[in-house]
């Protein structure tokens, strides 16, 4: 299955950032997202705790980002939502006898690392507010 917390909490602050401070419900956001607001209260937690948004409760309650969209990377919504890796290596015991398996972790664990690296380092070049200038 796909992991789809990222791209949705994407979205999710992209329609707060471009409400700019007004307070919304996770009905309304799970409304723009075609989701259900369970699955929107989940990540708005995860965000709360991350520092990025601001949490009201009550009848008049909603959320906002705690900071502006210029201070917001895709860097920091990933890593607020994502508790995994980009991509997994096998967990599996190496096969003793052979000489490829035994090096294979070794081996992937630095191509991860690598593709981590590259990949938190272009999120961290992209701003919030760089998603919603391109919205027309």
């Amino acid at each position: 299955m796909v992991d789809q917390r990222f791209s949705v909490s994407v979205h999710v602050m992209t329609a707060l950032a471009f409400h700019k401070g007004e307070l919304m419900t996770s009905e309304q956001l799970a409304a723009s997202i075609r989701t259900n607001p369970t699955v929107i209260r989940r990540l708005l937690s995860k965000l709360v705790d991350a520092g990025l948004l601001e949490s009201f409760k009550g009848k008049a309650g909603g959320v906002r980002l705690a900071k502006s969209a210029k201070e917001i990377s895709l860097r920091d919504i990933y890593l607020a939502v994502c508790d995994k890796k980009l991509i997994a290596t096998p967990c599996k015991e190496p096969v003793k006898q052979c000489v490829v398996s035994c090096n294979m972790g070794k081996l992937l664990d630095e191509v991860v690392e690598g593709i981590e690296a590259n990949s938190m380092d272009y999120l961290a070049g992209i701003r919030l507010s760089d998603l919603t200038s391109k919205i027309k």
